[in-house]
């Protein structure tokens, strides 16, 4: 159960830390478009920078601004609610366990009604996660990201993290077959 629950926070962790970070090289690539649909695409990419600025404050009110009522996370983390209020806690508890975040945005394309985000992200975990102990160890992971946008507000996110190296590099196991809960080693 905390395996299922740390794999979906890290994709769901994936998405936050996107937004989250200041530093970034980026890149949009867009196909050829008429003015309007061009000025959707900007205005897309625009609207995700402004997320990422807000998040890397921990300014959980961006999501007010950013993320649509029926938002739809495609990897959900149990014990959250769904919707903005869990993408709220969930960026609450992030912060919490990892207050030094960095996150470096390596590529970034639109088009259309998508974004897509390949990322870096690094921390130290001092807080506590999802039921986890801080370790005090830190980790270093890329992400990919895909998030689709209808009338200026994020409705659905994907996201696909090294969840695994994640885990290894903060020092917590997987839990054992009997359900037992992970610690740190």
């Amino acid at each position: 159960m905390v395996a299922d629950r740390f794999r979906t926070l890290s994709a769901f962790a994936a998405f936050v830390l996107l937004i989250v970070g200041c530093s970034s090289k980026t890149s949009s690539t867009t196909t050829e478009q008429t003015p309007s649909a061009n000025a959707t695409v900007q205005a897309n990419e625009s609207g995700t920078r402004t997320f990422l600025a807000g998040m890397a404050r921990g300014d959980t009110t961006v999501v007010d601004s950013f993320i649509a009522e029926n938002f739809v996370e495609h990897q959900q983390m149990p014990g959250m609610p769904p919707g903005p209020a869990g993408l709220k806690a969930f960026i609450t508890a992030w912060h919490t366990a990892f207050p030094d975040l960095q996150l470096t945005v390596n590529d970034m394309a639109a088009d259309s009604d998508k974004v897509w985000i390949y990322s870096t992200m690094s921390g130290t975990m001092k807080g506590p996660l999802m039921g986890m102990k801080p370790t005090g160890k830190s980790f270093h992971s890329d992400s990919f990201d895909l998030v689709r946008i209808e009338n200026g507000k994020v409705v659905e996110h994907w996201g696909l993290s090294d969840n695994d190296g994640m885990m290894q590099q903060l020092g917590v196991t997987m839990p054992s077959a009997g359900g037992k809960k992970g610690g740190a080693k």
